[in-house]
């Protein structure tokens, strides 16, 4: 009886020390990629009060001169406006599209909403590249290659998936019984449609909207190849500046929209959390 006890206390022991060890090394693990992601923006958020006109890390002095260069250079300006502009109308563009999709897929008996909802997310299953090339072949025979027309219904190719995703899976919470217990009172499919699913659904609306417009602010690719040489947005700008100099100035553009870009996304996710 006293050997049995002993070999399992040693297999206790045996246990607790793997589990110890295991959570080290998962602590360790989770750690250093932590700081691996987190490295890059610590020190990109450094530079950018960097009083240098060069990039150098430590900086030889410190300041906000990069974002006074970025307020009043017009290459800039000029970029920072198109993105903006761009950004709004594919928004808008996506969830004009993706709401009736979406409530389409979810609502209807509609023949062939399964394949509708896959093929309205191939612009997030596609490479983009290969899709870049496909919109290139397309907008040019469109006549629309290097025009803020195409330049926004490319992007928005890459916001609708995000909408669509986003309003299906809210629409799947709201009972469609709330509509039939409307209409059997006496309102019309579109009184108790919009007065009530609509309704439910605007956090879900507003969080789409940001999500698509941070998806087209931010997306570099698909300008290369159907923005021409007319349409500069910000990131292509930075690309550009990466690639043809080394201006710091890249460092506060990068920092700005690092801030903007997570405060949206922060503000999505606390709409839907909301929601639920």
């Amino acid at each position: 009886m006293a050997a049995d006890e002993t070999v399992t206390a040693r297999r206790l022991r045996r246990t607790r020390t793997v589990d110890r060890v295991a959570r080290t090394a998962g602590v360790a693990i989770a750690t250093t990629a932590l700081v691996a992601m987190l490295a890059p923006v610590l020190l990109t958020v450094l530079v950018s009060f960097s009083g240098d006109d060069f990039f150098a890390f430590p900086p030889e002095s410190w300041g906000l001169r990069q974002y006074r260069e970025l307020l009043e250079s017009p290459l800039w300006g000029a970029a920072l406006q198109l993105s903006f502009e761009v950004a709004a109308a594919v928004a808008a563009l996506s969830v004009a599209i993706g709401v009736p999709a979406a409530y389409a897929i979810q609502r209807s008996r509609l023949p062939g909403r399964h394949a509708l909802y896959a093929a309205g997310l191939t612009g997030m299953v596609i490479p983009i590249a290969a899709f870049a090339v496909a919109l290139y072949g397309l907008l040019s025979q469109l006549g629309l290659r290097g025009t803020f027309v195409g330049l926004v219904l490319a992007n928005a190719t890459l916001a609708v998936p995000v909408v669509l995703i986003v309003i299906t899976a809210a629409l799947s919470r709201v009972p469609p019984t709330l509509e039939l217990v409307a209409m059997t009172a006496g309102a019309s499919r579109l009184r108790a449609s919009l007065g009530i699913t609509v309704r439910l659904l605007a956090p879900a609306i507003v969080a789409s909207t940001g999500l698509a417009f941070v998806t087209s602010f931010e997306e570099a690719v698909l300008v290369n190849f159907v923005g021409g040489v007319e349409q500069t947005t910000l990131p292509r700008a930075i690309l550009d500046s990466a690639r043809f100099g080394t201006s710091p100035v890249i460092t506060a553009i990068a920092t700005l929209m690092m801030a903007g870009i997570g405060l949206v996304a922060i503000g999505s996710v606390r709409l839907l959390g909301r929601r639920r």
